[in-house]
């Protein structure tokens, strides 16, 4: 199907075909968190477009860790995400780009990335009190791209780039080989690699070995193309998919992530 629309050229960004990337209402069930601990909050982007967010809080007061999703479906769809990192401890946000969940409709590329992310990234510091510089991310494919594009533009304590794709240019020429979700495919390119260039803050790129959505010899290609002086470091993990390492490895994935965010600087990904 995936080298179907491809050929056919039927899907762009600006009409991306995603099932249920949009939504009336979020789904926030949970056997780990209370119901109670969900706040669902509105926020505008930079050019004033509404944008939605829910945050997963702590019983008492906890640091922030922003969680932008891929491109699966709205927030809600990566539910056991969000159940991961709000047991290690953090207010978890998590948020919708447009075009996704309950944020605008419309997705237009330029949005997506230079201005939704910024903004969610700004939000986040305003209403914690907390500097950009001490606030964690962790992205994953789509998500990834999106805060690669921030961080050229805003600091972070530390940035986690999970399975990024370089852009979509390499992706359609891999379309072949790979299996691709719907709605991979679009005119419009994401230059990831141009914006890992101008990236600021630490960054941990990781990417399964058994991903067959995005290539993982895109991982060392990510890493080449970071500042030579940025503290950057790589995790290649066997017979870890595109977005379920928390599942497949919990711990090390805990542990490592952990690691990273407490101190940026040293490589998260050495055996102890």
């Amino acid at each position: 199907m995936s080298l179907l629309l491809l050929l056919t050229g039927c899907i762009t960004l600006d009409r991306l075909v995603i099932p249920e990337a949009l939504v009336d209402t979020y789904d926030l069930s949970s056997e780990r968190i209370a119901p109670e601990l969900f706040e669902e909050v509105r926020f505008p982007s930079v050019d004033g477009v509404a944008l939605a967010g829910v945050w997963a809080h702590q019983p008492q007061p906890a640091p922030p860790l922003i969680w932008t999703h891929g491109n699966g479906g709205a927030l809600d769809a990566e539910m056991h995400r969000i159940e991961t990192y709000w047991s290690w401890g953090f207010d978890v946000f998590a948020w919708d780009y447009r075009g996704y969940g309950r944020s605008h409709p419309v997705i237009d590329a330029d949005g997506i990335l230079e201005q939704d992310g910024l903004a969610a990234v700004q939000y986040v510091s305003d209403v914690t009190g907390l500097p950009p510089e001490e606030i964690p991310w962790v992205s994953l494919s789509l998500g990834a791209a999106v805060m690669a594009h921030t961080n050229d533009e805003i600091g972070a304590r530390a940035v986690v780039l999970e399975n990024m794709f370089p852009s979509t240019e390499q992706l359609v020429d891999a379309a072949a080989g790979l299996d691709l979700p719907s709605g991979w495919f679009f005119d419009q390119v994401y230059d990831n690699l141009s914006a890992a260039e101008e990236m600021r803050s630490p960054v941990f790129v990781i990417h399964g070995l058994a991903d067959d959505f995005i290539d993982p010899a895109y991982g060392p290609l990510v890493m080449q193309h970071l500042p030579a002086d940025l503290p950057a470091w790589l995790w290649q993990p066997d017979g870890v998919a595109h977005s379920d390492i928390h599942q497949v490895i919990p711990d090390a994935y805990r542990e490592r992530v952990l690691r990273f965010l407490d101190d940026p600087t040293a490589d998260p990904s050495a055996p102890r």
